[in-house]
């Protein structure tokens, strides 16, 4: 007689992070808990839209440090799609790109320098419709003041692919949003901004802490 009270994990985890001996240590933290199941771990940030795709998790472990491509650019693409709810899980200890993060739409952000049970307790919350901060990243961000200028999640995404070089023809493709709606929200953050060409935008964005690290304007 087959056994109907076989536990199904409730939370289909995805690892992003191009190091094996963390990804293998988060990936035991995970599966020490029946509620947890990793399916799969990815380490090049190019292959993780295909592997969402086909996995469809129910939360995706990002690193911020990827080999091959910035991690906030693969948030941006995750966010942005509407694919899986992202909790970012990093070394790195930038508050600005920890502020960019949370603003562009990363339900969490979790240091690795932080107990593992983190991990699973940020999980939980993010699950119940809250966020979650590790107790090193809310240090951090504590002692850090966000920028005084606010964009909005999908202007901070377009801010941060114009820092990467994007046009807005490329822009509009990576968002799938339409050029008229880049050009929208370009004119609102030139507003916001005090500035009246797209070309200072990333000038002035960068004297107010608004870019994140490695981004020259």
């Amino acid at each position: 007689m087959l056994n109907t009270d076989i536990q199904h994990a409730e939370n289909r985890v995805l690892i992003i992070d191009d190091h094996e001996l963390a990804s293998e240590g988060i990936k035991l933290t995970l599966t020490s808990k029946p509620e947890f199941e990793v399916v799969g771990v990815c380490h090049q940030g190019a292959s993780v839209l295909e592997q969402v795709r086909d996995l469809q998790p129910d939360v995706v472990l990002l690193d911020l440090n990827l080999p091959d491509r910035n991690g906030l650019d693969v948030l941006i693409e995750l966010v942005e799609l509407n694919l899986s709810p992202v909790l970012i899980l990093t070394g790195e200890v930038n508050a600005i790109d920890f502020h960019t993060a949370l603003k562009t739409g990363a339900k969490g952000i979790i240091s690795k320098l932080d107990p593992a049970s983190c991990v699973i307790e940020g999980i939980r919350v993010m699950q119940q419709g809250e966020s979650y901060l590790s107790p090193k990243v809310a240090d951090l961000l504590g002692d850090v003041a966000p920028p005084e200028i606010s964009l909005s999640p999908r202007q901070a995404a377009i801010l941060h692919l114009m820092a990467e070089g994007e046009t807005n023809k490329e822009i509009s493709y990576r968002l799938g949003i339409s050029p008229t709606t880049v050009s929208f929200h370009l004119r609102e953050m030139r507003f916001k901004l005090g500035v009246r060409g797209n070309k200072k935008i990333l000038n002035r964005a960068s004297e107010l802490g608004l870019l994140g690290r490695g981004i020259n304007a």
